[in-house]
């Protein structure tokens, strides 16, 4: 058997196969590079901690006051000590983030708090929720008598609000 004698095939023949294979090689490029790109982790920039900063989230925060809550509602915590405790969570919970002790600041050394470009709103959320819990901290219960004050509730909402709505670094 003789074999036949290979043929050539014109280039006028293969353009539209040529030109379908690179188009299909380019496209697989393409997909191989979006797959790629899309399917790196975002790597989320660290916040900044300082030395005596406690590595905690936002969770650990607002299980506190739930706990506050919870233990004024048993009757393990008096209202008195509700606020309190409450007031303390939220300058403990301010001096985590701002890196400094503002735990025992009265309400003119918070007014005098310099704000900065990241931590400003929560300076302000701070100097607004301790102004709202000073009355029932350290009001006498005579002064409150007419009144309706705000509740462990009201209180423990302000505070859930603070840890929330300020801003990580």
């Amino acid at each position: 058997m003789a074999a036949e004698p290979f043929t050539a095939v014109s280039p006028s023949d293969t353009g539209p196969y040529a030109f379908a294979t690179f188009a299909l090689v380019c496209l697989a490029a393409a997909l191989c590079l979006a797959a790629a790109l899309l399917g790196r982790s975002r790597r989320r920039p660290r916040p900044r901690q300082g030395a005596h900063r406690p590595q905690t989230g936002k969770g650990e925060w607002l299980e506190a006051v739930d706990d506050i809550r919870t233990r004024f509602h048993e009757g393990r915590l008096g209202e008195d000590d509700a606020f309190a405790e409450l007031a303390a969570l939220a300058r403990r919970f301010a001096s985590a983030r701002l890196g400094r002790d503002v735990t025992s600041h009265t309400l003119a050394e918070l007014d005098r708090l310099p704000r900065s470009r990241g931590d400003g709103r929560g300076v302000d959320l701070l100097r607004q929720t301790i102004r709202a819990l000073y009355p029932p901290e350290f009001a006498e219960p005579v002064v409150h008598a007419g009144t309706a004050g705000p509740t462990v509730d009201e209180a423990a909402g302000w505070v859930t609000n603070l840890v929330e709505r300020w801003r990580e670094r």
